[in-house]
This record gives structure tokens, sequence and C-alpha cells, in this order.
């Protein structure tokens, strides 16, 4: 079976380092191999660098390579037919290879649940309802784009709906939305491409830590397989990352500060955490929701 796990890493170089030590951390689970695909500064980059690490480096090709559309050029950059995409900014932390099974019933099949207008709720700052109205829905895909799982030859149809969804719908109807605070990522057109095709969702428990889960995390009995770095972990859980990261970098005689991407991405988090606090308060509101 043409099987594999591929991640995605542009423009920035802390974006390739991440994804290093998420393939690094992957690798203790499977033996699938892991594709890396990348716009050519990076593949250049990964080529010299990290050889090692990939089996396949592939190009992003460079409609996917503006704004936040890159995970829509996962299906067309795979070399894998069917395909688990894990963001660079994760670690794994168990098997992730069942997921596998989910292609046997979708051809796409993503973290998340199928709301319909009753069921509303935040995703980014935008009601899950008011998305649903104004897109004329029936339902839509509340999802978490780090994680999912694709049959190449079926799902690039459908990620070439979500490219044009992000880019005719969803930054010129939206783009004003971020002044209040939302966030225009990847998985609004995810959310609504989702629900027009009725895409499918990964069995539950979903098989990534959520936020509220971030402080009864135990790296020695991880509860799920995948943690995405979308929250700052506790300082001792984080600490212990570190030094797993850079001894699995040591153990496969990889280069590079294991550690320095990282650092900065929980800052970054905090800061964003500490604006959207202060932002909510201005605004009457609570501030942003673990």
């Amino acid at each position: 079976m043409n099987r594999g796990y591929l991640t995605i890493a542009a423009r920035r170089s802390k974006f390739l380092e991440m994804a290093v030590d998420m393939a690094l951390s992957l690798r203790e689970y499977t033996e699938y191999p892991i594709g890396l695909a990348a716009d050519k500064f990076i593949a250049d980059l990964a080529k010299t660098k990290y050889r090692s690490v990939f089996d396949h480096i592939t190009l992003l090709p460079l409609r996917f390579c503006k704004g936040r559309a890159l995970k829509y050029g996962a299906a067309e950059a795979s070399p894998f037919e069917e395909t688990i995409f894990v963001d660079a900014d994760c670690i794994v932390l168990g098997p992730l290879d069942g997921l596998f099974a989910a292609l046997d019933t979708n051809d796409l099949a993503m973290v998340g649940e199928r709301l319909t207008f009753g069921d509303d709720t935040r995703h980014h700052g935008f009601s899950t309802s008011a998305l649903i109205r104004r897109f004329r829905l029936e339902s839509y895909l509340k999802t978490n784009s780090g994680l999912f799982c694709f049959r190449r030859s079926k799902a690039m149809e459908i990620l070439e709906d979500c490219l044009e969804c992000y880019l005719k719908e969803v930054r010129p109807q939206l783009k004003y939305s971020t002044l209040l605070g939302r966030w225009l990522g990847d998985e609004i057109a995810f959310g609504i491409v989702g629900g027009r095709k009725e895409v499918g969702t990964l069995r539950k428990p979903d098989p990534m830590y959520w936020p509220p889960e971030f402080d009864t995390l135990n790296l020695n009995a991880p509860e799920k397989p995948l943690l995405h770095m979308i929250w700052p972990p506790k300082k001792e859980v984080f600490e212990e990352l570190m030094s797993a990261t850079t001894s699995r970098r040591c153990e496969a005689a990889v280069s590079g500060n294991a550690e320095l991407h990282w650092r900065e991405e929980v800052r970054s988090m905090r800061r964003k955490i500490w604006r959207g606090t202060v932002l909510g308060r201005l605004m009457g509101g609570g501030g942003p929701k673990a």
C-alpha cells in the first residue's frame, strides 16, 4: 500500500526546524515513510541540512504558497496515495498509524465535528451559526487542521475547493473581522467546504490534545498520541519536551538548536493570549478560552 506521512514547512527556517523535530518524534512510532512538502527555499535547505530526516521532499505548487493556503496543497504535494498529514508544530507522543483506517470510508477525514445551525459555538472568534447562515451551509466542520488523513486522488478536488473558498469567499468577506480579534486561518475554509462536501471526521476521542487538556498532560503516560503546540504547556512539561527533542536530535546525529524555535513559538503564543485577553476585556467579554 502506498502510504506515508506528510508535513509542510515554508517561508521561514523555523518551520523546517519544527518539522524536523516532529518527524523525529514520529519516527519512534511508525515505519511508514515521512515526506516534507515545502517551498523552494525550504526544500533546498532541507536537502542540504536534513536529507536523512525525510524520505521524500516535494515542492508545494506556488498557488498554495500565499496567505494561509499551504495545507490546501497537501494532496497535490504528497508522494503517497494514502497520507496522514501532521503539522510541523506538533510532537508525536504515540502511534498514529491506526488513523489510516478512516480512509476505508472517507476520502478526507479531519479532527473535529460537524455542526448544524443549532449547535452554535465559537471557532477562531466566529460564531459557527453565523458562518452557516452567511455561507448558506447545512453544516460547518469545526476542525483543527494540524492532523488529517486523505486519499490523494480524491482529496485533491476537495482541497482545491478549499483554496478557492479561502481566496474568493473567506478572505474577501471576513477580512475586517481580524480587527475584532478573530483569526482568518485555513480552518475557516476547511470548515465551510467540509460542511458542503460532508468531509469525514476522525473517530472520537480526538487523537489530539486540546488546550483545556494541556494542564493534565503527563508525558510519561500520555492519553493521546499527538500534542499540537497551539497553547503553552506547563513550564515543567515544556522543559521535558525540550529535553526529549534534544535527545532525539543527538541520537539521530541531526544538527541544529532543538529548543530555540520552540521557545520562540511559546513566547509568541503567550503574547497572543495576553493581547486577546486585553482585547476581550476592552470589548466587554472574556479573554481567549483554552
